[in-house]
């Protein structure tokens, strides 16, 4: 199952950036908790720096993910100084591979978020130690700034469940969508999956899958990105019914 390492920002005695009665190490904490339920409910396993208002060093954050063997690593966080708008970064020396997904990422988050009227500040590359220190590939997120405008878009909701759309979006395309826990019925159209009708087969328990469609109900998932596959309802993939 792919490993993905979740780092909430600073934390306990490191508050991180504060503005506009925001504070970055209680922000980021709640997105990746966030985070932490959709990835999970997409398949994906899930490891977390920290799941309350804990400090550790930068060192500690990089052992933990490392010991974890985790795929990818993404350290959330947003800014401050009087700027606007979202950015990425990597680390200075990375693989052409950790380029490509931090481009994915950036894709993704970007097409969920300029709705709300937040800045695309580009992706960038960073000596940050959490960078430089995981063995994994490793994006670092600034969310916006929370000493601007950007304060009012980072308190809504909608803005923070669209930031953690786009890096749950950008994460599919990358692994595809973790593997299904559980066998799930295979049907022909989106409307014989939610009537049970003409089943093709089952979806084994372990495939590691991508999703090709989406409706309310239903997802068209494939095993070969790109390419379409079968229909099936979320309501069983991960769940056991069937």
């Amino acid at each position: 199952m792919t490993k993905i390492w979740i780092d909430a920002g600073h934390g306990g005695k490191d508050s991180g950036a504060t503005g506009n009665g925001l504070v970055e190490k209680n922000w980021v904490l709640a997105i990746a908790k966030q985070l932490q339920t959709e990835l999970v409910n997409a398949g994906f396993e899930v490891g977390m720096t920290r799941t309350n208002d804990t400090f550790l060093e930068l060192s500690e954050r990089a052992k933990k993910a490392n010991g974890f063997k985790a795929d990818l690593f993404l350290s959330i966080h947003f800014n401050a100084g009087g700027g606007k708008g979202y950015e990425d970064y990597i680390y200075t020396s990375t693989p052409a591979k950790t380029a490509e997904i931090q481009k994915t990422i950036h894709k993704n988050v970007i097409a969920r978020i300029t709705k709300h009227d937040m800045r695309d500040r580009g992706m960038e590359k960073a000596n940050f130690a959490v960078l430089r220190e995981t063995a994994m590939d490793a994006i670092l997120l600034e969310a916006g700034f929370c000493d601007t405008t950007d304060a009012t878009i980072l308190k809504s909701p909608v803005y923070q469940q669209d930031f953690c759309a786009g890096i749950v979006a950008g994460v599919k395309d990358i692994f595809g969508s973790g593997v299904t826990k559980y066998q799930a019925g295979k049907f022909s159209t989106s409307n014989d999956a939610i009537s049970g009708k003409n089943i093709k087969g089952y979806l084994a328990a372990g495939t590691k899958v991508f999703v090709y469609k989406e409706t309310e109900k239903t997802l068209n998932i494939t095993t070969t990105k790109g390419i379409p596959g079968s229909w099936v309802l979320k309501t069983e993939v991960n769940t056991g019914k069937r």
